[in-house]
């Protein structure tokens, strides 16, 4: 894994700070700037068609759209069509001449990537083909980390921080990060979830880049300046791309003092000192896969005392809310978690809309022909360690809790304070020590992030426990451990 500032720019893959359709148009307008008077056309026009390839995922680019700029003459012409459910296009009526061609794409737009137009003449009363095709997924990464080879299940995560109020440009900014991988112990040949932690900092632009994350897999990520840190945010890395972007900002009226919060660990465990609160509104919608708006969906902002639940068209509004980016939490019974950052600002109304995805799948009927341990390390934990509470899918299913805190509350060496959303587990020393709470090998969680329905298995530590499972980090005040049903 290489933390590194941005290249410099790539002649065929470039990344900009300005949008790529701005960009484009920009490449327009210095090509026509010195256009006359639009001369007449010729008698006999041509055609221009092709195909837009997707070759990250090797198939048709749908709804790209595709853009020819006459480069040979001062009159100003030029022909647009978007591509079809088969990625093809087709631009009629162009005079005859050389042109320049390229294409805009959603994609492209998200990673800041512009790809170089290509060049084709039009004959006069003639089809030009010529067919169009994002990079292949290592060109991208190449073209963000020059001369690495990156190893397989690794990626690229670059962005940009600024300062929340001036939206300046934040150099000197420490982006502190850590993810959990699957390892092998060669004494004993056992799997051991490890703990990565690794962190780069801003350059004079503000800009950060890190070559050889894993992908798929949950990053948590923090912003560390002048003393202070920011929320922890959690991200991951595309494993078909294997490039993401993820632009930051930083409030210091929104930081705490890094003396105060865990530095073992990316932000401790997500839990440090009292709720932030700011002037910052955020409102907006939460849909279905299919559009349709979501009622009584749980939505907070982690870190935040402000929750609520949306209303009958799946709206929401939470007010009182510290600036910077903050990451927003919206569940609900049968559907996924969706975790997703949030650019708030002082004094200022931000909106932002949520789709939730279904976890319930009905499969045709099938025939097992072999069957293996669904929860491996559940397993070998509950083999290796004495000390803990280990609960299976059958016990979580027959207690039939509304809530998983309902189902921790029953846990003779833990204690349940709060409901809802701000339920926290606590040992048996005190309201002030709280539970350090993993989902699937991820830490950083609150007990009700999970629905109950959606657990297989949960194991419990209690606090100072002579023996638990050290990959998750040392917590004098116990461990819960959740494997969700996938």
């Amino acid at each position: 894994m290489t933390p590194s500032h941005p290249p410099p720019p790539v002649p065929a893959l470039q990344l900009s700070t300005t949008s790529p359709r701005l960009r484009f148009v920009a490449f327009l307008v210095l090509s026509l700037c010195l256009a006359g008077p639009a001369h007449a056309q010729a008698d006999r026009t041509g055609r221009l068609e092709g195909r837009v390839i997707d070759s990250i995922r090797a198939r048709p680019l749908v709804g790209a759209r595709v853009i020819a700029v006459r480069m040979d003459t001062l009159a100003t012409t030029r022909g647009d069509a978007s591509t079809d459910s088969a990625g093809k296009y087709h631009i009629d009526s162009l005079p005859p001449g050389r042109y320049a061609v390229g294409f805009e794409s959603l994609l492209l737009d998200s990673l800041e990537i512009n790809v170089s137009p290509r060049w084709i003449v039009i004959a006069p009363g003639q089809t030009a083909t010529i067919d169009l095709a994002l990079p292949p997924a290592a060109k991208l990464r190449a073209a963000h980390c020059p001369g690495l080879t990156l190893p397989l299940q690794t990626g690229v995560l670059f962005g940009h921080v600024v300062d929340s109020e001036s939206e300046n440009p934040l150099r000197d900014v420490v982006v502190a990060m850590s993810w959990h991988e699957l390892d092998v112990d060669r004494a004993t040949l056992r799997p051991v979830n490890q703990e990565r932690i690794a962190s780069v900092t801003t350059d004079d632009r503000g800009w950060y880049r890190v070559c050889g994350v894993p992908t798929g897999t949950w990053i948590s990520l923090q912003l560390q300046h002048e003393g202070r840190t920011g929320p922890v945010l959690r991200m991951q890395v595309d494993d078909t791309l294997g490039l993401a972007v993820q632009h930051l900002s930083f409030a210091t009226s929104a930081a705490r003092a890094i003396a105060e919060t865990d530095t073992t660990s990316v932000g401790g465990n997500g839990t440090d000192g009292a709720p932030l609160y700011g002037t910052a509104t955020l409102s907006g919608v939460v849909l279905g896969p299919d559009g349709v708006p979501i009622a009584l969906a749980d939505v907070r902002v982690r870190g935040t005392a402000a929750s609520t639940r949306t209303d009958a068209r799946g709206g929401f509004s939470l007010a009182a809310l510290p600036a910077g980016t903050q990451m927003l939490l919206v569940r609900h019974l049968g559907f996924a978690i969706v975790e997703t950052s949030v650019e708030l600002r002082a004094g200022m109304k931000s909106t932002s809309t949520v789709r939730l995805q279904r976890v319930v799948v009905n499969l045709d009927s099938m025939r097992v022909v072999a069957t293996r341990v669904r929860y491996p390390d559940f397993a070998m934990h509950q083999k290796s360690n004495i000390f803990g509470r280990y609960l299976g899918t059958e016990e979580i299913d027959m207690q039939h809790a509304n809530t998983t805190s309902d189902i921790i509350a029953k846990i003779p060496f833990f204690h349940i304070v709060g409901t809802g959303p701000k339920a926290k587990v606590v040992s048996a020393r005190g309201p002030a020590c709280t539970a350090n709470i993993v989902v699937d090998g991820a830490r950083y969680f609150e007990i009700n992030d999970v629905p109950a329905v959606e657990i297989g298995a949960i194991e419990a530590y209690p606090a100072l426990a002579p023996s638990y499972p050290i990959e998750y980090g040392a917590n004098p005040c116990g461990l819960v451990i959740i494997w969700t049903k996938r």
